[in-house]
């Protein structure tokens, strides 16, 4: 696996909290075209909820950006867009505001996003958004910044009491509403094995990758098994654990390419993350042999995950994540917790995507809720 397909797969492993991506929108999400394993109701119930999603709307009570605002946005690694993306539209917004801000590249890894952090602090920055970054990565960093009278605002990561620490960020951004950051990826891996329980009628035999770095990889995993075991037809066939250091070399796909060979009962598959496609297991899917046998889910991607399910000669489908939506939801957050005012919920979910559903025409998804001119609209802006 060469430099820029590493840079890319890790990029989606700490970024898919940027997720904390989603314009879940109710846009084609008709059941017209489901498979054609889809041979009981309960399947197809699952299949219709998996496109569906989970989604709601921006806020509804405005309020007033203050001025003068200092804002740095962290990124998790500027060389992938799961993380470029989102910290492109935080900016976007800010300048919106009028407000100042400064990006940090923190290069995919936690030294970087630390120094970020600590230089956020030191320029006195009013507000920090770490993007696509959780709390306790940067445990320390966090502390000082907040010391220095820096409020910190989630940015698809979760903040260091979901772990047993001290809260540290002023607000976590809030996504759905009545659900915790834990179960909002939980709800990632329910939607992947709806899809899967749909796509194979109610019989998948799973070959399921847990990501074991992140705090949100096992919640993936949890919400996956959770939802799994309501399909009295399906099993985990085979669990294969990945972390960081799979990402050196060939690595993952190597592991994951063995899993699949040694494993023939194996029709589905998921994938945590959805940058992990481009990083050696398509290919590994595609050679198996067995390509045409097998559904493969997956969590958050980016433009090129949408790309794979337009070109992929297997079934494929992934979470569908608008992260723009989620960047303008932390400026939202930002400008409320400034304010003293209550953070509000901002609707970003998700729903899975392959090539009859909820695909776009190119390039990634973005939903079908125009959040922009809504956010605009809550700020005062026209």
């Amino acid at each position: 696996m060469n430099r820029h397909m590493r840079l890319r797969a890790l990029g989606a492993l700490v970024a898919v909290s940027t997720a904390l991506l989603a314009g879940c929108s109710s846009a084609d999400s008709s059941t017209e075209g489901t498979a054609s394993g889809s041979t009981n109701s309960a399947a197809a119930a699952a299949l219709t909820a998996a496109y569906q999603g989970v989604t709601g709307t921006p806020p509804t009570v405005a309020t007033k950006p203050k001025s003068g605002v200092n804002l740095w946005v962290v990124s998790c690694g500027q060389q992938v867009p799961s993380c470029a993306t989102p910290v492109a539209a935080v900016q976007e917004a800010a300048k919106a505001l009028g407000w100042e801000s400064k990006m940090c590249d923190g290069q995919l890894n936690p030294g970087g996003w630390g120094n970020c952090i600590r230089q956020a602090a030191s320029a006195k920055a009013d507000i920090i958004i770490p993007v696509g970054i959780d709390c306790v990565s940067v445990q320390a960093p966090m502390q000082e910044a907040v010391a220095a009278g820096s409020k910190i605002i989630g940015g698809g990561g979760a903040d260091c009491d979901a772990a047993g620490g001290q809260k540290l960020m002023a607000s976590e951004r809030l996504q759905l509403d009545k659900v915790s950051i834990k179960d909002y990826w939980k709800l990632n891996g329910k939607l992947q094995a709806q899809w899967l329980i749909g796509r194979t009628g109610g019989s998948a035999k799973v070959l399921l990758l847990t990501f074991t770095d992140p705090l949100w990889g096992p919640w993936i995993t949890e919400g996956f098994k959770e939802e799994l075991a309501t399909c009295s037809g399906c099993s985990i066939a085979t669990t294969l654990e990945i972390s960081n250091n799979d990402m050196a070399g060939n690595a993952m796909a190597q592991k994951f390419s063995t899993a699949l060979l040694q494993n023939t009962a194996v029709n589905a598959i998921s994938i945590p993350v959805g940058g992990w496609m481009q990083a050696g297991l398509s290919q590994s899917i595609q050679s198996s042999g067995r390509a045409t046998q097998l559904s493969v889910s997956s969590g958050f991607g980016d433009a090129s995950t949408m790309d794979l399910i337009r070109t992929a000669g297997f079934a494929f489908g992934a979470l569908g994540y608008a992260s723009a939506w989620g960047a303008y939801g932390s400026v939202d957050t930002a400008i409320r917790v400034l304010n003293g005012e209550t953070p509000q919920v901002q609707g970003d979910g998700f729903q899975m995507v392959d090539k009859d559903h909820n695909l776009p025409a190119s390039g990634d998804y973005e939903g079908g809720v125009d959040f922009k001119a809504a956010y605009r609209k809550l700020w005062g802006l026209g």
